[in-house]
């Protein structure tokens, strides 16, 4: 197991050193298998996306729907790899900067200044329904941003990375890593009951970091004793 990063980035730039699947993700007949570097890629592109089309910065706050989908995981992330502070629920703050949702579930009136509707089939290049102002289509506009994240919004260790929880992104990576320790099996499935919310990202992280693999699906009655062979995954004990 490799020592805990000290930064964000450095996480990032660590598990984008792997080749081998870090994310898989399951819906049905879909599924996305992400390695460290391609997920790390989506991750960079989001965050550019961020700061260069919705001047996101540090210490803002970003709400992301709890709803269960690979892209909002790589939302999630690069709203921390931005400094953003992250809090998860179907309506945004009146405060938030961007609210990530899937598409079919954006609520009228969202108060956040910017509004990202994320495709919801697996591979989609954009939305299926039409996407208008104030509404923006992640899916067709993350593409056109580079892979590597070059913008000067960084976390701050004392600003809040997830109020819900009391975590600063001082302590983000050590919170990742206690919430993971127990986890010995390379490839995990990661159950999301409560949706994608403040500890399956903290169990995701800290499997990440210790190279591991995390296999999330969008329904349990995706996760079948074939699908965990054929993923040589093991369900997260306890769970």
């Amino acid at each position: 197991m490799r020592r805990t990063p000290a930064t964000f980035a450095q996480a990032l730039a660590q598990l984008s050193e792997r080749p081998t699947p870090a994310l898989i993700w399951r819906n049905g007949d879909e599924r996305v298998e992400l390695s460290g570097r391609v997920l790390v890629n989506w991750v960079e592109k989001s965050a550019s996306l961020l700061v260069d089309e919705l001047d996101v910065e540090s210490g803002q706050l970003i709400t992301v729907s709890p709803r269960q989908h690979w892209r909002l995981v790589v939302l999630t992330l690069a709203a921390l790899r931005v400094g953003a502070s992250v809090r998860f629920g179907e309506n945004s703050a009146d405060d938030a900067a961007v609210h990530a949702a899937l598409e079919g579930h954006l609520n009228d009136g969202v108060p956040a200044e910017h509004v990202l509707a994320v495709a919801s089939p697996a591979l989609a290049f954009a939305c299926e329904e039409d996407v208008s102002d104030p509404v923006i289509d992640f899916c067709a506009e993350v593409r056109s941003f580079p892979d590597a994240y070059m913008g000067m919004e960084a976390p701050q260790d004392g600003d809040d990375a997830l109020p819900e929880a009391g975590i600063t992104h001082g302590e983000l990576l050590g919170e990742a890593e206690r919430a993971a320790s127990a986890v010995e099996d390379h490839t995990v499935y990661v159950p999301l009951k409560n949706g994608w919310k403040e500890r399956a990202l903290l169990i995701t992280l800290g499997l990440l970091l210790r190279d591991g693999a995390v296999l999330l699906t969008a329904n349990e009655s995706d996760v079948t004793p074939d699908v965990l062979a054929q993923e040589k995954a093991v369900p997260l004990s306890g769970e």
